[in-house]
């Protein structure tokens, strides 16, 4: 009987031994899945960053565009002006 129980227990700690070997693998396959996951993290927020910088960026520029389209059209204007001015002195000229 003795026998057999150190069998028994034997076996119990061959299979202990083999669940605790599993378990080594399974944390180390949880930690390498971390490392990914904090890599990942890490660059998603250098994107996030270089997306925001991008976005101030073409903010700066729609304020810029906004700025030179009004400038533009007074420029317009003026020039518009000044051509029907000269038009309408030599038409004033050959008529008198």
């Amino acid at each position: 009987m003795s026998e057999h129980r150190l069998d028994r227990i034997e076996k119990n700690l061959d299979r202990i031994v083999e669940k605790v070997d599993s378990m080594a693998e399974v944390v180390t396959a949880l930690a390498r899945i971390e490392e990914k996951h904090v890599a990942v993290s890490q660059r998603l927020d250098h994107h996030d960053s270089r997306l925001n910088k991008h976005s101030s960026e073409i903010d700066d520029i729609n304020k810029r565009v906004v700025t030179n389209t009004s400038k533009t059209g007074m420029n317009e204007w003026v020039i518009r002006l000044a051509i029907s001015s000269i038009i309408g002195f030599v038409v004033y000229l050959a008529r008198g």
